[in-house]
């Protein structure tokens, strides 16, 4: 791989393209099978050889048979357990017997994961079974968002720091109406991991003229999402700033989690985001939030946006708020609110300081 941003996969090698009497035995005819030559570049750059590869949509194998030839173990997981039967066939036929498939999700404890590769399973396909786990099945959209999620916070949890996680995905068309599904599932996944890349995936197509103002098109690209696990680069000093405004405009509020440790001993922790703990008073919460969307902060609920004034009772169980900045410069500050916690957790802001600069 080079340091160009666009991939062009040429041709599908039949060599170790999914069997055709295999495919026969899928319901939708793999359809959704990835090819290996797609998957092979990546594990090249972005795993070492005798590493683990990774695939938590293993679906027919495509990840785990890249990685058998590119000197690497595999481990997929894949809950539909017909295509786990397929996958294993697949896998015996090329001597790759000792790549681990699991007939399960991710689980959330486990091995450190050195890659994470692997095909996103899009919304919207016209799936028929009952497995209500699976993705495919999802009724709604904000639904399919939700347990990827769920996915995301398992992976980022077991990732090495340093290391990647990578998804092929891509934004498509569904009864007519556009998702942008690859640039929302990123918007999701950077909650855990950073972003810090993308790869444009180009397959050829035969060509055909649209009508005059036709915005249809092939689907003959998609994006690799590339995403890594490092430590929040958090605007302190900003951070420390904002709390003084915020203190000095008799906002009542304590701050715990990782910063509230930094205060207590900034020599030794390094914060990642801001957390603050606010009384359980509506006025408050919204003089807050006002306070920072007028600084230039994002508002959202569990990546919904929010628009205060709000109502504490239509928020029960959420258990926090997300308040999110990006400057000018790239530096970038995130606050999560909530009234939801034993306050015991907290440190006082009163009367602290850090790195020479006080507080109150």
């Amino acid at each position: 791989m080079d340091s160009r941003s666009w991939l062009l996969l040429e041709q599908e090698d039949p060599t170790w393209r999914l069997p055709d009497d295999l495919r026969a035995r899928d319901p939708f005819a793999a359809r959704d099978c990835g090819w290996v030559e797609q998957m092979r570049p990546f594990i090249r750059q972005f795993s070492r050889p005798g590493e683990t590869v990774t695939d938590p949509f293993c679906g027919f194998a495509s990840t785990l048979l890249a990685a058998h030839l590119e000197g690497r173990a595999g481990v997929g997981y894949e809950i539909e357990a017909l295509r786990v039967e397929l996958a294993r066939e697949r896998l015996a036929r090329h001597a790759a017997e000792r790549q681990q498939l699991f007939a399960q999700e991710l689980p959330e404890q486990g091995e450190p994961l050195d890659l994470c590769l692997g095909n996103l399973p899009y919304f919207g396909c016209a799936w028929s079974g009952s497995n209500a786990a699976q993705l495919y099945a999802s009724p709604d959209y904000a639904s399919y968002l939700q347990q990827l999620a769920v996915l995301f916070r398992r992976i980022a949890g077991r990732l090495r720091t340093g290391r990647y996680c990578i998804l092929m995905a891509q934004n498509i068309d569904v009864g007519g109406h556009w998702l942008p599904q690859a640039w929302d599932v990123a918007r999701v996944l950077s909650d855990y991991l950073q972003p810090c890349g993308e790869r444009l995936l180009l397959y050829p197509k035969p060509v055909q003229a649209l009508a005059p103002l036709d915005s249809g098109h092939d689907r003959s690209h998609e994006y690799a999402l590339i995403f890594r696990k490092v430590p929040a680069a958090q605007d302190l000093e900003g951070a420390l700033r904002l709390l003084r405004e915020l203190q000095q405009l008799g906002l009542g509020f304590q701050v715990y989690g990782s910063f509230g440790r930094w205060l207590q001993d900034p020599e030794r922790v390094e914060p990642g985001d801001v957390d603050l703990l606010l009384p359980a008073d509506e006025a408050n919460l919204n003089a807050l939030l006002l306070a920072l969307q007028q600084r230039g902060f994002a508002l959202s609920s569990w990546r919904e946006p929010v628009q205060p004034p709000l109502q504490l009772a239509d928020y029960a169980g959420r258990y926090y708020f997300r308040a999110e900045r990006t400057e000018r410069q790239g530096r970038q500050l995130r606050i999560d609110l909530t009234w939801e916690l034993e306050s015991g957790q907290c440190v006082s802001l009163g009367g602290g300081s850090a790195r020479g600069l006080p507080l109150a």
